[in-house]
């Protein structure tokens, strides 16, 4: 079949748009840089010995950095966690309550403050 033919049997537009594509097709280095594409300088057993190793040395750190992650009752002392006996579903509730009963005992406290001019009869203004 002449691919000649077939080229000009298609719209000028697709032609245009895979041109444009072929033309910002990344190269060979910038598809090994990314990862995308294995070095040909290493041989695949090598290859994949190192990615073998660079998953190891990750698997070492992330084993490191668990060990050395603070426990609950370190995080509970710096207030990270809420010291709390309930389920952690309703943990935002409790906080809420609180809330709400603070905000409640405040304004009750707030209603039955002196006046100023009571204060003032008191000689404490």
């Amino acid at each position: 079949m002449d691919t000649s033919t077939e080229q000009n049997s298609l719209p000028q537009e697709i032609l245009d748009l895979v041109q444009h594509k072929l033309e910002r097709r990344p190269t060979r280095e910038e598809l090994e840089e990314h990862n995308v594409l294995k070095k040909t300088t290493v041989a695949p057993a090598l290859q994949a010995k190192q990615v073998e190793l660079e998953r190891s040395l990750l698997e070492d750190n992330l084993e490191k950095k668990l060990e050395q992650r603070p426990g609950r009752e370190e995080l509970e002392e710096h207030n990270i966690l809420k010291r709390s006996s309930v389920a952690p579903a309703l943990q935002a509730k409790q906080v809420e309550l609180e809330w709400n009963r603070l905000e409640d005992n405040l304004e009750k406290k707030l209603e039955n403050r002196p006046t100023r001019k009571e204060l003032a009869e008191q000689h404490i203004l």
